[in-house]
């Protein structure tokens, strides 16, 4: 009966040991888990702060943009304003000069003959508007 008893008494020191030792490598696993768990929250946690800093860059570029486009949108209006009026004043320029068409011969490269046979400019007349509006290149 000493026999059996000191039997017992050894399988149940192995069985134990075996639980203990499984205990500690049980607790060792869960603080690798918990350290690695830190880790992961820590990454996602700076992970948002990421995006929370790029949404925020991308709304102030929006809003930059935004403001670019509307600043764009006057430019044009006013190149239009302004470009109407020159179209305007040219025009009113033109009709009112009484040599607007025979400065527009010139500069088509008329000579001072052509201009008094088809104007009927003299040729003082003719050579002063060639000298004013003509080509640099011509005589």
């Amino acid at each position: 009966m000493n026999n059996l008893l000191m039997v017992a008494f050894i399988i149940e020191s192995v069985i134990i040991v075996v639980m203990l030792v499984a205990f500690f490598w049980l607790v060792r696993g869960q603080m690798k888990i918990k350290r690695d768990y830190q880790v992961l929250n820590d990454v996602v946690h700076g992970n948002c702060n990421d995006i929370a800093g790029l949404c925020s860059a991308a709304l102030s570029v929006d809003s930059r943009i935004a403001t670019v486009d509307n600043r764009i949108a006057v430019t044009d209006e006013q190149i239009d304003d302004l470009a109407a009026k020159i179209a305007e004043v040219e025009q009113n320029d033109q009709s009112s000069h009484p040599y607007s068409g025979d400065i527009r011969k010139v500069r088509s490269g008329a000579s001072v003959n052509e201009l008094m046979q088809n104007s009927g400019l003299s040729h003082d007349e003719a050579a002063l508007l060639i000298r004013l509006h003509g080509s640099k290149t011509q005589p």
